[in-house]
């Protein structure tokens, strides 16, 4: 006779990691981009499940079709979600910082769309969050993005539930992409404040002069030589955000453990 309960708990054992996994690729850096079709998103979500999910403790499955097996299901939705999500502070704080200095350049209204996400971004935040993909595959980010997957089922198996601190933690980890954005675009900010000033002050001397077909121009220079010397120093701050992260995760499970 067919054990059906066996088979249910070695099912279980591979479907709620898989459903974790679907949902930390839906919502990760570069595995949420809509190139990538869903097909392969789904493939690559089996491997990972079968690699992962031997490594994973045996647990005492759920009955099937209850309330406890539907809340486990929305519980790996969610660390899914959360863990894909933290990994893409480090991309949204610099695009955020791309947003801040094309809107002090006055290229705000210069958008492009971006294939990745489908929506529209300033042509700064385009040409860093390009950048932001090479320097993500050389300093091995796609490794990243399994060894925490890995960790996240270690650090929070199967079947932990969120709490309050653990959500007040993450409201202060998205609360931190606007200050490391502005960190990033304050000299900039400062340069065209500075231009902003010289021209008020050259109005209240002269107001014959023509301070629009002036201002625009060297506004837009300025922030280009200010985009040019930000560049190279894009994968030092990459490299910072992407350890502040890992701190935040730190963060995490420390209040998640105070929280149980």
């Amino acid at each position: 006779m067919l054990d059906l309960s066996g088979f249910y708990s070695h099912l279980l054992a591979l479907l709620l990691p898989w459903v974790r996994i679907v949902s930390f690729l839906q919502f990760s850096p570069l595995a949420d981009s809509t190139l990538i079709p869903r097909k392969v998103r789904i493939v690559l979500s089996l491997v990972l499940t079968a690699l992962i999910a031997p490594l994973l403790p045996v647990t005492s499955p759920p009955a099937f079709l209850s309330v406890a097996l539907l809340t486990q299901v929305a519980e790996q939705i969610a660390w899914g979600l959360i863990f894909g999500q933290l990994l893409q502070l480090a991309f949204s704080a610099l695009q955020t910082a791309g947003q801040i200095i094309a809107m002090n350049m006055g290229l705000s209204m210069a958008v492009q769309n971006d294939p990745n996400n489908g929506t529209s971004n300033t042509l700064v935040s385009q040409l860093f969050n390009l950048t932001m993909v090479l320097i993500f595959f050389a300093a091995n980010g796609h490794l990243l993005l399994v060894t925490v997957l890995y960790q996240g089922f270690v650090y929070w198996p199967v079947g932990s539930a969120l709490n309050w601190p653990s959500v007040n933690t993450l409201i202060i980890s998205f609360g931190w992409i606007i200050s490391a954005a502005v960190i990033i675009a304050l000299p900039s900010t400062v340069i065209m404040l500075l231009i902003q000033g010289v021209f008020g002050l050259l109005n209240k001397i002269s107001p014959t002069l023509n301070l629009f077909s002036l201002g625009f121009p060297l506004a837009a220079l300025a922030g280009i030589i200010s985009i040019a010397l930000l560049i190279p120093t894009l994968s030092g701050h990459y490299l910072s955000l992407t350890d502040q992260v890992i701190h935040q995760f730190d963060l995490l499970r420390t209040a998640h453990v105070s929280g149980q």
